[in-house]
This record gives structure tokens, sequence and C-alpha cells, in this order.
């Protein structure tokens, strides 16, 4: 609708009428009265030419200027603060700007989200957006289905756009159920952005929404996601018998066999006749009931693993032994290979955690020990030391005087007269503790979790059970160093333990008596040195020594 002699030029941020000149001076161009293209009927148009203006051409970067001044004294530039708030975002990459973002979490957290959602749904509503992408779902499935050569970037896609449907779903504003009158078709099937819904009809689009993704994850065989999206399409409609069908379909994949059969009951209680429900119900039954039975199993043995464990927490508790532990994990993913190595050092700990102390009848127990030698970097596990043993005894059947057979000790100077043995110290009251540092065990609850999450990472109750005790214990590595960071500092090291020296004649009962020790993930744990050692004298000078147990 311009002339080739006209020049438009085009901003937002500028509300007032501007002058603008074209390259020969004339023909004045103002952005609220641009003027009309010349008629095609000649004289009739009867609408007077603008008269041109004299002068030079005005400088267009003072234009700029004062329309940047206009539109911030309009309220249309930064708020106090926001501009320092969003420099400090950009070089976080957590919070991305919305314009580099590659993905949906990534937006999420961009602190220019909203602008740019709300610049997607211009012209459009929450339910109009819901009900778009998942048509564009449902199209993606039906193309991934057609496609011949069994691209599963259909499949992926379609997870995309439920994905949307979902997020959008989550912002449409609900009529009450009992408002019936909104509800009538007053409004047409194809009027989208008009549409409303009540609260359990909303629910049911998204257990149709979440139902629909979880079969876009059957096709790709992400099982997880699978129980996960179809569990609750359920809980939102319990009737809707494919989502049933999906949870059990995924449960059988991962031979959860009677998880399989409680998915199919679930969905025969919605559908009765529902024929590929009964087949697979039927088809899994057998294997259901086995499974059941050794699931009954493991929970007596459950259960009588944590009387055990009371047993032993109420008699260290009348004793007066203390119990500790250290992170089950050291890092917070399976490929993390960038924390601190001090978080790493209880890693001789792993294979022996959690092993369980003997309680006897009469006073008489036994306990799991480890020895260490950091001046080689090396250490035994005793698997069990009587409470009235003496330390020596056992350094006497590993290192005789006669000499040893240790490979490691290659210059002979482990010798069971010339050995230092030593506990290190912990914090015991308010103080911050380093993750790498023992803590007290937070009562029968806590010392029940810890034994229980050290079976499970040895793999004693199945991949499940070591997965959900990882998490557990990741969950708690990043309490305990966010209260460092909080107390000392996110990079302030490990702070050097004290120790106490013991006697080699000193029984293992003079040691967990003692008030200063804790036992630390269920196992003594002494440190060994040859008394004339180098690593020795290194040991000491960096550590005070608090005293001495007698025998």
């Amino acid at each position: 609708s311009r002339t080739k002699n006209e020049f438009n030029v085009v901003n937002a941020a500028m509300t007032t009428p501007i002058t603008y000149y074209n390259d020969k001076g004339s023909d004045v161009v103002f952005r609220d009265e641009v003027p009309l293209p010349p008629s095609k009927k000649g004289p009739s148009d009867k609408t007077p030419p603008k008269p041109p203006l004299q002068g030079p051409p005005p400088n267009t970067e003072d234009l700029f200027a004062k329309a940047m001044d206009q539109a911030l004294s309009e309220g249309k530039g930064w708020k106090e603060g926001e501009r320092e708030k969003f420099m400090a975002t950009i070089g976080d990459d957590d919070h991305l700007p919305a314009i580099f973002c590659s993905n949906e979490d990534e937006l999420s957290r961009a602190p220019d989200a909203e602008a740019f959602s709300g610049l997607l749904m211009e012209g459009e509503t929450p339910t109009s957006m819901m009900l778009s992408f998942k048509g564009k779902g449902n199209d993606s499935i039906a193309l991934g289905q057609q496609n011949k050569a069994k691209n599963i970037q259909y499949y992926r896609d379609a997870v995309n756009h439920y994905s949307l449907a979902i997020g959008w779903s989550e912002k449409v504003e609900c009529r009450d159920d009992g408002d019936e009158e909104a509800g009538k078709d007053d409004v047409t099937k194809d009027d989208d952005k008009a549409r409303s819904f009540g609260r359990s009809e909303l629910e049911k689009v998204q257990s149709v929404l979440y139902s629909n993704r979880s079969m876009a994850h059957t096709f790709l065989k992400n099982w997880g996601y699978v129980i996960d999206d179809a569990s609750l399409a359920t809980s939102l409609d319990s009737k809707n018998v494919k989502a049933w069908y999906r949870l059990a379909k995924a449960r059988e994949a991962r031979r959860e066999w009677s998880l399989c059969l409680e998915a199919c009951e679930g969905g025969l209680g919605a559908d009765e006749e529902n024929k590929p429900l009964k087949k697979l119900a039927a088809k899994v039954s057998s294997d259901a009931t086995k499974e059941r039975e050794r699931l009954q199993k493991k929970e007596k043995e459950r259960v009588k693993r944590q009387g055990e464990v009371k047993k032993v927490w109420k008699w260290a508790s009348q004793k007066g032994v203390k119990l500790g532990r250290v992170p089950l994990v050291a890092t917070l993913a399976d490929d993390d290979d960038e924390d601190d190595l001090e978080d790493k050092r209880w890693n001789h700990h792993q294979p022996n955690s959690g092993a369980m102390p003997e309680i006897k009848d009469g006073g008489n127990y036994a306990f799991p020990a480890m020895f260490l030698y950091p001046g080689h970097g090396q250490s035994d596990f005793v698997s069990r030391m009587e409470g009235g043993e003496m330390v020596a005894l056992r350094l006497a059947e590993m290192f005789p005087e006669e000499g040893n057979d240790v490979p490691w000790d290659y210059d002979d100077s482990y010798k069971c007269s010339e050995l230092a043995v030593y506990f290190e110290v912990y914090p015991m009251g308010e103080e911050a503790v380093h993750p790498a540092q023992v803590r007290m065990i937070d009562g029968m609850a806590g010392c029940m979790r810890f034994f229980e999450n050290s079976r499970a990472l040895k793999g004693g109750d199945g991949q499940q059970a070591m997965e959900k005790a990882k998490k557990e214990e990741r969950a708690q590595l990043v309490k305990y160093r966010k209260a460092w960071a909080e107390q000392r500092g996110k990079h302030a090291p490990a702070p050097v333990s004290d120790v106490v020296r013991v006697h080699p004649a000193a029984t293992l009962d003079r040691v967990l008596t003692d008030s200063r020790f804790i036992v630390p993930n269920f196992l003594v744990t002494f440190l060994i040195f040859p008394e004339s050692h180098p690593s020795h004298a290194a040991f000491v000078k960096e550590r005070r020594v608090l005293g001495l147990i007698e025998p």
C-alpha cells in the first residue's frame, strides 16, 4: 500500500507522530498519518497532497533517542531493579534467556519465559492451546504408525506435543461443576478459544492427555515413563480403561507380575468385559502368584532384620555405644567424577557397610571391624571381633613378629609390637559436619533406614530397591553439602580430625564405651601405623592426639 518514494519506520516504542523524509526530501510520512497511494480513479480522488517540509532531514539518532525517552517516561522500559535482575541471570546456565533455550525444562526456568509464552499464545487461550497441542500429538502418533521406515521421531514429537498440552491444561480456568448453564452448547465445538470446562471435565481431558503420552512412550519402550503417565491418568479418571491397559503392559514388560495383575484388575473394575485386559490378566496370573509369595517371604525377612537392628540400637543406647554413619554414595550422579575426592575417602567401607553386629544373651557381643593402613592405602575387614578381645591379638594374627606375607608391606615394617593404633574423633553437638565426616545416626528410625539402604545398595533387594536407596542417599548428601556450605562455605575442606591412641592391650569393649568414639557405618574402625614409619610422623604432626586408651 506504499509508493516507492515512501519511507516507513516501525518502532513499537514510538507513541507520538514523528516526521520522516524520503530520499528526495519530500512526501512527508507521519507514523500515525501514513499517506494513501494515489487513487486509480484519478480526478475523483479529492484528498489534497501534503505539502513538503523545507529544510534538511532530521538526525535519526536524535529521533530514536527522543522516542526511547518518551517510551521510558510512559513506563515501557525496565522497572526498578528489573534490569539488574535480568543481567544477573544472563551468565547463569540454569536461567538461560528464552531465546537460547533448547527444551521445555530450560524454558521453564528462563527469566523471560512468561513474555515468550505470551507471544506464542497471542490471540489464543489456554484451552485452545491445550486442544491444539493435543491434536498435534494425535497427528504425530498417526504418522508414526503409518511410517514404514519405523521412524521413532514421530513418537518423540508426540511426547513433546502432549507435554505442552498438559502444561497448558494446568492454566485452564475451570467453571464450577454445578454451573451447567455455562457448559451448554451456546459455544460451537469449533470455537476452542471460548470452550469452558468444569473441574471434573478437565480432569478427564488431562487423564486422556497423560494416557496418550504414555502411549507415545510405549512405542519408545520408555517403560518407566509409561508407568508414571498411565498412573497419573488413572488417578485423574479411574474409568480410563486404555490407561489401565497401558500401565499393565508396562508392568509386564518390566516383569512386575503382581503389579501387572493389579493394573489389569483396576481396568476390569471399570470395564468387566474388556478382552485385552482379561487376556493379559490370565497370562500373568500364575507368575503374579509366585511373585507375591516371594514378596511375602522377603517382607518376613525384612521384618526379622528390623528386629535385629532394633536389638542393636537398644543395646548400644543402654551401653553408651555411639553409632554413626557417612553417606553411602559419594556422587550425585552415576557418571559424576568431578566431586571432591574427600567424599570418596570412605569407599573402603562400602562393601561391608551395614554389616550386622552380633548381640548375644548374657551381655556378650561381637562387632565387624576395619583396620586401615593410611601409609599404604590398604585395609583389612574383620567380620567378627569379640567385645572382650584385645586389639593386639588381631594384630598378632595379621602381623606376627617373625614377619608377614602381606604383599604391600615390602619392607616388613608392620610387626605387632611396633604398631601404633588410633581412632578418629568426630563432632557430636551442633557443630557443622562435613559431608565426608562421620555423624551420629538420628534415632532408631534413622538406624533402620541406614541399614536397609546399605543392604539395598549392595544389590540384596533388586535393582528397584537399589535405585530407591541411591536416590535417598543422594538426597541426604545434598542436604549435608547444603548445610556445610551455609555454615562454612561451599568449597571449605573437611577439618582434620583429632585422634585418640589405643593401647594394643586394650579390649574392644574399652574402645566402644569411650565417650569420644563413634562407630561409623556399624564398623569399628582403627588406623594402624608402624611406629617409626614416616607416614606415622606426618599423621601425628597434623593432628591433635587427645589421649590414650589404657588396657
